[in-house]
C-alpha cells in the first residue's frame, strides 16, 4: 500500500470522489455526495478514499453514513456502509476488502455499533466471507401491480398479451378519518416514532430530524406526503411516497408509512390513499419493503400488496449487517429488524 493514500471525505476531496465515479460508469453529483455524507443528521462518516500518489487518481472508494439506530431500548449509533467502488484499472488487487476492514476499524472506535446496508450480487460474497456480515435475505420487496404490460414484457413467453388496466376502486375514504396531502413532515412525527417503534427492537430511528433530512432535504428529490386526522385533527399517523421513471417503467415506491399501532385502520387508510395517487399519476407498479412480521405489513396486505417473486425483482439486492458491539444476537436476527424504503439510498 505504499503507493497509496488514504484520504478523508471533506470539501476539498468532493471532486475526486465525483471522478472516481463518473470514470466508471456511475456518475455522482456533488451536492448528493455533501448531503449524504457531509451534512447527515450526526454530521459524521466514515470514508477511505484510496489515492495512487504516482498516478494521481483514486484508486477506490469505502463509504459508510452515520446515522442513529435504536438497538432495543436505547439509542446507539450505527452506519449505513454505501458506496463501495474500485476503480477498473486496480480490480483484482484485494483493495476493497483492505479499505473496508480499514473503514470498520475507524467507525468501532468512532462510537458505531453496527454496519448494515444492501450489497449487491457481485459484492454479497466478499462481505458474508471476508468482513463477517450476517446476510439476513432476502429484500422484504412487495409489489402492488396496475397494469399487465409492466410484468408481462418481461416474461419472454406472455409478451403477445395486451396491456390491461387493472380494476381499480379508488380511494375508500371513511367517516372516522380524514386523509389529505401535506407538504412536509408532520410536526407530530416524533410521538408518532414513539409509539410505533415499540413495536420492533432494531431499526434506524425515524424521528422528525431525521425525516427531514432523508427526504425534504435530499437534492433532486419531490417526495409526496399525507397524514391521516381523526375528527379532533389530531395527526395519527402519514405516508411518504413517489413516482419514478426506473426499472423501463414507471415506478410508485412507498417510502414509509408510520402510524399509531393502536390505529391499525389508520395505516391501511394512508396506504389506500398513496396507492391511489399513484394510480393516477399512471404508475405501472408499486414496490415497498416491509418485512412480514412488521406491525404495518397488515396494511399492506389489505391494500393487496404481495411479495415479489425473486424473478421479477428490479436489482438484485440483499440485506446484511455486522455488529461490532454486545447486541451482536439481536442486531444479526431478521425478526429484529424494521425496514423501509427509507433505507434504500436510490429512491
Amino acid at each position: 500500500m505504499e503507493a497509496y493514500k488514504i484520504n478523508d471525505l471533506t470539501e476539498e476531496t468532493v471532486g475526486l470522489y465525483k471522478d472516481c465515479f463518473d470514470s466508471n460508469g456511475s456518475p455522482k453529483r456533488v451536492e448528493n455526495i455533501k448531503w449524504q455524507f457531509l451534512n447527515n443528521p450526526e454530521s459524521s462518516s466514515f470514508i477511505d478514499i484510496l489515492f495512487d500518489q504516482n498516478k494521481l487518481r483514486a484508486a477506490g472508494i469505502y463509504a459508510v453514513s452515520c446515522v442513529q439506530f435504536k438497538i432495543d431500548n436505547k439509542v446507539k449509533l450505527g452506519a449505513q456502509s454505501l458506496d463501495t467502488l474500485i476503480d477498473i484499472d486496480y480490480r483484482g488487487l484485494g483493495l476493497f476488502i483492505k479499505m473496508a476492514k480499514d473503514v470498520y476499524t475507524k467507525a468501532k472506535d468512532g462510537g458505531v455499533e453496527l454496519i448494515y446496508g444492501f450489497p449487491n450480487g457481485s459484492s454479497v460474497h466478499g462481505f458474508s466471507t471476508k468482513l463477517a456480515w450476517k446476510i439476513l435475505d432476502p429484500v422484504p420487496f412487495l409489489f402492488r401491480p396496475l397494469n399487465t404490460r409492466y410484468f408481462t414484457k418481461k416474461i419472454s413467453i406472455m409478451k403477445w398479451l395486451p396491456n390491461i388496466k387493472l380494476k381499480w376502486s379508488g380511494y375508500q375514504g371513511n367517516n372516522k378519518y380524514i386523509v389529505k396531502a401535506i407538504s412536509e413532515i408532520p410536526r407530530e412525527t416524533d410521538e408518532i416514532w414513539e409509539s410505533f417503534s415499540k413495536s420492533f427492537q432494531v431499526g434506524v430511528v425515524r424521528d422528525k430530524r431525521y425525516l427531514h433530512w432523508r427526504y425534504m432535504q435530499k437534492p433532486g428529490e419531490q417526495y409526496k406526503y399525507a397524514a391521516c386526522y381523526n375528527q379532533q385533527q389530531k395527526c395519527l399517523g402519514f405516508v411518504i411516497y413517489a413516482v419514478k421513471r426506473k426499472h423501463g417503467g414507471k415506478i410508485g415506491y412507498v417510502m414509509e408509512l408510520m402510524y399509531y399501532p393502536e390505529y391499525q385502520n389508520v395505516g391501511k387508510q394512508l396506504l389506500n390513499y398513496a396507492t391511489c395517487q399513484m394510480n393516477e399519476a399512471r404508475a405501472d407498479c408499486i414496490l415497498a419493503w416491509c418485512l412480514k412480521h412488521s406491525i404495518n405489513y397488515s396494511a399492506y396486505r389489505a391494500n393487496n400488496y404481495l411479495p415479489l417473486p425473486e424473478k421479477m425483482r428490479p436489482i438484485e439486492l440483499h440485506f446484511g449487517c455486522r455488529s461490532f458491539g454486545s447486541d451482536a444476537k439481536l442486531i444479526e436476527n431478521r425478526l429484529s429488524w424494521y425496514l423501509s424504503y427509507s433505507d434504500s439510498d436510490t429512491v
